[in-house]
């Protein structure tokens, strides 16, 4: 008999906490709500490029500082190069002696000529003899053995000539030859030498420099950065969640680390395809409405992306909704679950679409996560 004692005395505590307040209660708020995606970024100069040094050597030089305006070819920074040039002298010191190895008074090519010129007069010394020789044996004054001697001579004679004429042929194409390569490290030594004086490409503005007169760099260091100086946009990356609600020319706003608190208009300009792996998000560009003089590369910045915006829509904070689309609304003294349709979705609130009115009265328990007078109503 003592079961249903106690069952009736647990339905009368039950009664009298039930006369005490047990929810919160709020009807569904109207006001304009705004959608964003939140994307990290920094400011970049259009079409940037960064000055890369070719050579190792120390900067002897540094002719330019940042914000600096510089036009195309100007040298920026310049590398020590005294090696380089010690390069450079030998190379001309070849080319000196291989234009006089080629030339025709060279002395190789003079010696050779001078055994030509003996030569040549043996050969036709040899050649008349022969022909001598030759009428002397129709009336039988010389013997045949003195013919073919004479024979003997002029083809040796000529052999001689015809092998230095070869020779002095040769030892000219050599040193020509010796005086194109020679000249070709030449040029190769003096373009080297260009590799240490780093110039700009384009007219451009010095945004940032890496290196300072002094600093020994190596073959591809970074030394400076440059850009189109009438440009600057803002390089943004958005996580593959927000990317589809992201389009060309929303508005963006944009607070700079270096001004808290200050909010720049921007628009999107671009938006990138490729999907960054490092960075797990998608590159997306945009540009400010204003000229933003000043600007430092590389500043970081945090943008909202307006990617929705409704002027009269009806909300209510999130926690009043109970799994996913259900809210409680009292009906007199009755509460009943209500099926609604939600839109735009935040920490805070939640873009009723159907489902609820402005007269409805939504409730939730107390206690069941913030109390609903810890929202403030959107302005």
């Amino acid at each position: 008999m003592k079961r249903p004692l106690i069952y009736v005395a647990a339905l009368a505590l039950l009664s009298a906490t039930a006369c005490k307040p047990k929810y919160d209660e709020m009807s569904p708020v109207e006001a304009p709500v705004t959608e964003a995606v939140f994307a990290s970024g920094s400011i970049e100069p259009k079409d940037a490029y960064t000055l890369t040094s070719l050579s190792d050597g120390f900067i002897v030089k540094s002719l330019v500082t940042e914000n600096d305006l510089v036009h195309d070819g100007q040298l920026l920074f310049q590398l020590d190069n005294r090696q380089q040039n010690t390069q450079v002298k030998i190379a001309q010191t070849n080319v000196e002696y291989a234009k006089i190895s080629a030339s025709g008074n060279s002395p190789a090519l003079l010696q050779i000529k001078a055994q030509m010129d003996a030569a040549r007069v043996k050969m036709q010394t040899d050649s008349i003899n022969l022909t001598r020789y030759q009428h002397l044996i129709a009336s039988n004054s010389v013997s045949k053995q003195d013919l073919d001697n004479a024979q003997l001579n002029y083809k040796s004679s000529l052999n001689s000539y015809l092998a230095l004429a070869e020779s002095y042929k040769a030892t000219a194409d050599k040193v020509q030859q010796d005086l194109t390569n020679t000249q070709s490290q030449l040029q190769n030594a003096m373009a080297g030498n260009q590799y240490y004086n780093l110039v700009a490409i384009g007219a451009s503005k010095v945004y940032q420099i890496f290196k300072k007169q002094g600093d020994l760099v190596r073959k591809g260091d970074q030394v400076a950065q440059l850009g189109n100086p009438d440009s600057i946009v803002i390089n943004l990356d958005v996580d593959e969640g927000s990317i589809s609600k992201v389009q060309l020319g929303q508005q963006v706003l944009v607070e700079l680390n270096t001004e808290k608190n200050k909010t720049y208009e921007a628009r999107i300009s671009k938006i990138y395809p490729h999907f960054n792996e490092t960075s797990q998000s998608y590159k997306v560009e945009a540009r400010f409405l204003k000229e933003m003089p000043g600007l430092i590369s590389g500043t970081q910045l945090q943008a909202n992306i307006v990617t929705n915006r409704k002027e009269k829509t009806l909300l209510i904070p999130h926690v009043y909704v109970v799994n996913g689309n259900k809210v409680l609304v009292q009906k007199e003294k009755k509460i009943d679950s209500v099926v609604i349709t939600t839109g735009i979705v935040s920490d805070d609130w939640i873009e009723v679409l159907s489902g609820l009115t402005p007269q409805d009265k939504i409730v939730k328990e107390k206690n069941a996560g913030n109390s609903g007078n810890s929202f403030s109503v959107p302005k």
